[in-house]
């Protein structure tokens, strides 16, 4: 029922609130990025063959597509 309610709000607001909307979802997720990059810059030599470390890798990457899509589409 929540998302029925979200699409229909976002049928009737301007262009312009929409991107203001995805501007702030980029920042986000561009905020969570640098934190996930930060703790891998952090991280031991000796764990960076970990399956937390390879897990840290893989958020990284597609949060980096993720912001790439965003951008290119808005």
């Amino acid at each position: 029922m929540q998302t029925k309610t979200v699409q229909t709000d976002l049928e009737y607001i301007s262009r312009r609130e929409r991107r203001r909307a995805v501007e702030s979802v980029l920042a986000t997720l561009s905020a969570i990025r640098g934190a996930e990059q930060r703790y891998l810059d952090n991280v031991p030599d000796n764990l960076q063959c970990s399956e937390s470390f390879e897990v840290g890798e893989r958020a990284v990457e597609t949060l980096e597509e993720i912001i790439g899509l965003l951008t290119e589409v808005y």
